[in-house]
């Protein structure tokens, strides 16, 4: 049986969806089982099979794309692309060519892995900001070099144009690329040893020994702790300043 059109396509929904392909399952079987149950003879059958119940799991309710939970879910999805982005990046620097095993035994993604799976994300993203801006008749992108800032400026866009994405029927796709996106990322970062660190230079000592801890702040080699707002408004100046530097260095 087909999945209500108007229930959320978001992962709040799972058990009703697994409910529903268990029952298409179970509904094929029982087809199997009247088949040999009308094919026996008379004296050889047994009980007529019955048919499965249909499942009773209730859904949330897409308005109109996506349940209010999900739109949630997505957002901070989406803005977690960004740093997990930012910290296999760095690590990129930190160990470049090796190929270490992670903490839970899985060896490390090589550069080049890290590399190209962080352009395919970034390609991700700004095909979904071209076409938002195409359907919108905003002005087109600007062109900017691939990199953590073109990055962050495009996760920002996006995330300033979400609310509007998500009520579109269209998001449907996008939502759930970037939840796997997020999960690919994590995997990603998870095995690398050394994913855990921030670029960023601490604003105390000015070294960049930032790393994250398990509770969710960061923490210098000096004992300087950062919040997560604080880590981000640290990462987004360090970047606008490079950026500079950079375009003096090319005057």
């Amino acid at each position: 049986m087909p999945i209500s059109p108007d229930s959320c396509p978001g992962k709040c929904n799972r058990r009703y969806r697994e409910a529903w392909t268990d029952y298409d399952l179970a509904a094929a079987e029982h087809v199997e089982a009247i088949l040999k149950w009308v094919a026996a003879r008379p004296e050889e059958r047994g009980p007529k099979p019955e048919p499965p119940a249909p499942p009773t799991v209730p859904y949330a309710v897409a308005a109109p794309a996506w349940c209010g939970r999900c739109c949630r879910t997505i957002r901070v999805a989406l803005a977690e692309l960004d740093d997990t982005a930012a910290l296999l990046s760095a690590a990129v620097d930190g160990h470049r060519g090796a190929a270490l095993a992670g903490p839970n035994g899985a060896s490390a993604p090589d550069h080049k892995t890290i590399i190209d799976t962080l352009d395919e994300a970034f390609g991700f993203l700004v095909e979904v900001e071209d076409q938002w801006r195409e359907a919108r008749r905003y002005p087109a992108r600007p062109r900017r070099a691939r990199g953590a800032h073109a990055r962050a400026v495009t996760v920002g866009w996006l995330l300033d144009q979400l609310d509007d994405i998500l009520l579109h029927s269209g998001s449907v796709e996008f939502g759930l690329g970037v939840l796997r996106w997020q999960r690919r990322l994590r995997v990603m970062a998870k095995a690398d040893p050394v994913a855990k660190g921030s670029p960023i230079r601490c604003p105390r000592c000015k070294e960049r020994q930032v790393s994250r801890r398990d509770d969710g702040y960061f923490e210098c080699v000096c004992g300087r702790l950062l919040t997560q707002q604080e880590h981000d408004r640290e990462y987004a100046e360090q970047a606008d300043e490079h950026d500079h530097q950079r375009q003096e260095v090319g005057a």
